[in-house]
């Protein structure tokens, strides 16, 4: 009966640039035929003793791709691993993140990932669960739930949980349907998010769990200026103004171009340094040099460490068009830097007060550029937001405090999904 289902599944085609699915009907038989085949094994069978979880990370994310959600469940990886569990990781064979996860020490599981519900992958992820005793699989694309929580199924993997940093599910019956059936809940990293999902009337208060990002706290920020110049090929220039994250079209890099390229009229000696890769990076060369600025922006690519360039930022900015809870915002403001940013998603959970960073309107170039000159005048202004910026965010965006409410929901769902109460 397991082979039939599989079967079902493995003629619908996967999501290309639309996210194309199959048939509302076709969908809903092979999803209730996988569930009345596993209905047993999906419920967990026996009561699990107390002791060490085994968690699942899977992220369909592309070969050469790093960015918020994958740092986030590398992070919650080693943070569970010392706190006694055991931690497994799933993604493209090759890919920068799984590289980076073995490289940490992990076992991995890399897949030739095309269709959501390829059959020779939804054997070899059930294999895969049913071996190392996965007890919560954590999804991160929606690709990854459809997969994951299809082979979650046939395997019994008591839980599935979706991890969305972005506000990536929409309000029809696709994604219903997928999150119906494949999942048990969604952790999220902002309450905008949760609130945008709860507007769209299907999905429960208590299916959403808020878990705001963490960083660590007691990292070095301070680093001698002229040592990170020398290290990045960098003129020793006044005012450096940062932005950092994917080179990707949700960033909008074009509009920090933009913004440089009205600044540089009144601050000719400023440099703009762009931190992250991605597809776009060519373009946006091309851009800089379209607008005349090339020679005063660095594209410094992806960086493991990105602290020693944040020191030497007078200022942060996002630009993004839509954002759950930005890591760069978080790291700029335990740097100490003022950050000015678009009020997009959940930034303004980070950006709470004028005293901690400045919010503009969305894709509000004029205001943008506006706000940054205001700072760059008045220093003490400046330095006085990182200050309160780097405490806020000491108080409230600890790794400790993150990964605590992680462990928590999920020995709390295991237990629930056992029938018993699972301890770590």
């Amino acid at each position: 009966m397991r082979s039939t289902a599989i079967s079902a599944g493995c003629n619908w085609p996967g999501p290309g640039r639309n996210d194309t699915m199959p048939s509302a009907k076709g969908m809903v038989k092979a999803m209730e035929e996988a569930g009345r085949e596993t209905a047993r094994g999906w419920r967990g069978g026996e009561p699990t003793p107390a002791g060490p979880l085994a968690v699942a990370f899977m992220n369909s994310i592309g070969p050469t791709s790093w960015g918020g959600g994958e740092q986030w469940m590398l992070t919650c990886g080693c943070l569970l691993r010392q706190r006694g569990h055991q931690i497994y990781y799933i993604g493209r064979a090759g890919s920068r993140f799984l590289e980076r996860c073995r490289q940490a020490g992990f076992p991995v599981l890399g897949l030739e990932i095309g269709s959501d519900f390829g059959p020779a992958n939804i054997l070899r992820l059930a294999r895969f669960f049913r071996e190392n005793h996965v007890q919560v699989l954590i999804a991160n694309f929606n690709k990854d739930v459809r997969l994951g929580g299809l082979a979650a199924r046939y395997a019994g993997v008591p839980r599935v949980l979706a991890r969305n940093g972005l506000p990536i599910v929409q309000n029809n019956w696709r994604y219903r349907l997928s999150y119906r059936f494949f999942t048990h809940g969604i952790i999220t990293n902002t309450a905008a998010i949760k609130q945008r999902y709860l507007s769209y009337g299907w999905l429960s208060p208590s299916f959403i769990h808020v878990i705001p990002n963490g960083i660590d706290i007691d990292q070095p920020v301070e680093f001698p200026r002229n040592e990170v110049l020398e290290q990045f090929g960098l003129p020793d220039r006044r005012p450096i103004i940062g932005t950092f994250g994917r080179l990707v079209k949700q960033k909008q890099h074009h509009i920090f171009l933009e913004v440089a390229a009205a600044l540089l009229k009144e601050w000719p000696e400023a440099l703009f340094l762009i931190v992250g890769d991605g597809p776009l990076r060519q373009s946006l060369q091309q851009y800089a040099f379209d607008l005349g600025i090339l020679d005063s922006i660095y594209f410094l690519g992806f960086q493991n460490n990105v602290m020693p360039l944040y020191s030497i930022c007078d200022l942060v900015t996002l630009t993004s068009e839509e954002e759950g809870q930005p890591n760069t915002v978080l790291e700029a403001m335990l740097a100490g830097k003022a950050v000015v940013a678009f009020n997009v998603g959940g930034v303004s959970e980070l950006l709470a007060t004028p005293e901690v960073g400045r919010l503009v309107p969305p894709n509000d170039i004029f205001r943008m550029t506006q706000a940054i000159q205001e700072l760059l005048l008045d220093e003490d202004t400046r330095e006085n937001m990182g200050r309160c910026a780097r405490r806020f965010v000491q108080e409230h965006f600890s790794l400790d405090q993150m990964i605590e409410r992680l462990e928590a929901l999920l020995i709390e769902e295991v237990g629930q999904a056992t029938g018993g109460t699972h301890g770590a």
